[in-house]
């Protein structure tokens, strides 16, 4: 009666280890293999205005007149002089969603594709459709929800609202708190875009040289992910702690079954 019983509990001991093994740090993220060759951060990527993509909240602001008469984007009216500026303006500042097909639609020039054009583009643009209407349009754009993720050491994120154009990696980090104790300065990774667009970046900031590719400007959905610092001394002392102790366990169980 007493083998099956043994062999029970050998069976539960080694489920139980490899159950509970953590060596391998199952909490971390985004791992990317050995020798991956990573995206090179351009002198491009560092001065680029924010590019409009598919999800984009964009608000909008017509005006003819060179800005001195609103364009209610409800009704294609115009309004003038500065009684009716006051009362139209909550009117006149719509935001718009940029749809899968890559445009928005207004209500005064109809669906427009955005994707892939910087905000002076679109304002350019619609200034100009807008010229068969109205006298000497001005246009004003501004997105709104340009979100990105930071993920920091693996134990902590946060969602961070672009609040400038030019928005840096590094200015990101340092309002996000920077790299955190438990964090690889060596290896933060930006990813961007996905499927075959996507474009992974490793940037290095254990160095005073990583400063120059931490100047790259942020996009909304970027994602930035700093490694988490592997303590693989710290991870072996858990495990075999958590061994000893059940092994103990185990025996204890079995030395009150035998008796």
């Amino acid at each position: 009666m007493l083998k099956p019983l043994k062999l029970v509990l050998l069976l539960l001991t080694l489920s139980l280890y490899f159950s509970s093994c953590s060596t391998l740090n199952k909490s971390r993220m985004l791992k990317t293999p050995l020798n991956y060759e990573f995206d090179e951060v351009k002198d491009s990527l560092k001065s680029q205005e924010y590019i409009i993509a598919i999800d984009d909240e964009i608000q909008i602001q017509m005006y003819s007149n060179n800005g001195y008469g609103f364009i209610n984007l409800s009704q294609g009216g115009v309004g003038n002089g500065a009684g009716q500026q006051a009362s139209q303006r909550n009117q006149n500042q719509n935001s718009f969603k940029v749809r899968v097909d890559s445009t928005i639609k207004l209500p005064v020039i109809g669906s427009v594709k955005v994707v892939g054009l910087t905000l002076f583009d679109l304002e350019t643009k619609l200034e100009g459709l807008l010229e068969e209407q109205f006298q000497n349009p001005f246009v004003i754009a501004k997105i709104e929800n340009r979100r990105i993720f930071v993920f920091r050491g693996g134990n902590s994120a946060s969602v961070y609202q672009l609040q400038n154009q030019n928005t840096t990696l590094f200015e990101v980090l340092a309002f996000t708190g920077g790299v955190p104790q438990d964090g690889n300065a060596s290896r933060i990774k930006v990813i961007r875009g996905n499927g075959e667009n996507q474009e992974i970046f490793m940037i290095d900031l254990s160095r005073i040289n990583g400063i120059q590719d931490a100047k790259m400007q942020m996009q909304a959905g970027d994602i930035v992910y700093i490694d988490p610092f592997l303590n693989y001394a710290n991870f072996i002392v858990q495990d075999i702690s958590a061994v000893l102790s059940l092994v103990s366990s185990v025996l204890l169980v079995y030395t009150l079954v035998s008796q």
